[in-house]
């Protein structure tokens, strides 16, 4: 388990600590604070050899283009948006580290000057050159290389990529990496603030149909609507369709109590569909991490309690680790009630505030959490 992060000149981060990290940990924080980036820098670094969460996380910012002028084809990703200041300076380097219980996992990322030559010097992770380019043509070629070390999946990987004259990172490097990880590591897994794609829930309900899991899946739904009785997809080719339709969340199917007809799932709102994402995130992460930007959205305060209790009763159940983010009070307020209730040291959650500019997280402790929602501090 994850009991700290330090990251160093990664995306708007100089120097950042987060410590005292529990098996349930909520980040509040401001606009812009970072919160977000976080959550991605822990995908990362417990991502060995696996560029996709780093392609992902570019992707849904927007930071990516196409390049007609070079010749390449595809989109490119604007690799230089996860370095501090955007600089593309030889040797300038970004580190995250996750302080686990075991030792330490690494991710580092560097510019060097592209070669042909194999044996090329890649230079030191913050050994400074005195060259740097503007993004929108480089006067030399520039390399990214990558790095992780994960001591329990025994993976230490290196990786080295040419850039394109205009700085992007073409797909070409996201089919080579791969997964060498798989089947070694503990599955991670994101949700984010737009809550998982229609075929990723899909995908996540067919795995736990008629197991054990779909009555748990059931019983979270239920929390928002207390009515549902069963959930079913509609069929493999029909909800295929349905779910790759932009915008649409068809495909899955519930019946309710006292309703003759079937109900497409897009038509119960947005809290039953971020709690059905929710709900199969966790049972498809046992012994892992879960990341969960804004877990709040789509949820009336009135339901906040009782999400909560599913979360930490399930990763304290399934020792998953819970890394959320909110910009919300009554969801902290919420946190800080189910706290009330395993005051006897049986549960395991903390509070990171994030502030723009301020290298360390502010750690609450359960007993803190619960005093700042009785005195109705503010610490978002």
């Amino acid at each position: 388990m994850i009991r700290g992060l330090s990251l160093e000149n990664y995306r708007g981060f100089r120097r950042f600590e987060m410590r005292d990290l529990g098996r349930v940990n909520l980040i509040v924080g401001t606009n812009n604070a970072g919160k977000t980036s976080v959550l991605e820098a822990i995908h990362t670094v417990e991502s060995p050899a696996d560029l996709t969460p780093v392609w992902a996380s570019l992707i849904r910012r927007g930071e990516d283009f196409e390049d007609r002028e070079s010749g390449t084809t595809g989109r490119q990703v604007d690799i230089r948006r996860i370095f501090f200041g955007h600089d593309v300076i030889f040797g300038n380097g970004l580190s995250i580290v996750a302080h686990q219980e075991y030792g330490q996992d690494r991710f580092r990322a560097f510019f060097s000057e592209a070669s042909e030559n194999p044996e090329r010097h890649q230079p030191g992770l913050f050994e400074q050159f005195d060259s740097s380019f503007e993004a929108e043509a480089f006067s030399r070629a520039v390399a990214i290389g990558m790095q992780w070390e994960h001591p329990p999946s025994s993976v230490d990987a290196s990786v080295m990529f040419d850039l394109t004259r205009r700085g992007g990172l073409t797909t070409d490097a996201l089919r080579q990496t791969g997964k060498l990880a798989d089947g070694r590591r503990a599955p991670i897994r994101l949700i984010t603030a737009a809550s998982l794609s229609p075929d990723a829930v899909i995908d996540l309900f067919e795995e736990v149909v008629l197991t054990p899991a779909e009555e748990f899946v059931v019983e979270a739904l239920r929390i928002i609507e207390p009515t549902i009785e069963r959930i079913a997809t509609s069929g493999t080719d029909r909800r295929r369709a349905l779910s790759t339709r932009a915008g649409t969340r068809g495909g899955l199917l519930v019946r309710c109590r006292g309703v003759r007809d079937r109900i497409p799932i897009g038509s119960m709102g947005d809290g039953i569909w971020r709690m059905l994402g929710l709900a199969l995130a966790l049972v498809r992460t046992e012994g892992g991490i879960l990341l969960v930007d804004e877990i709040d959205t789509g949820l009336h305060y009135s339901v906040m309690e009782n999400m909560w209790r599913l979360v930490n009763e399930t990763a304290n159940r399934l020792r998953i680790q819970v890394f959320a983010t909110t910009h919300s009070r009554d969801c902290y307020e919420s946190l800080a009630a189910i706290s009330r209730n395993v005051a006897l040291g049986q549960s395991d959650v903390t509070m990171q505030r994030i502030e723009r500019g301020v290298p360390n997280a502010i750690s609450y402790s359960e007993r803190e959490i619960i005093a700042a929602a009785n005195r109705h501090v503010e610490v978002r």
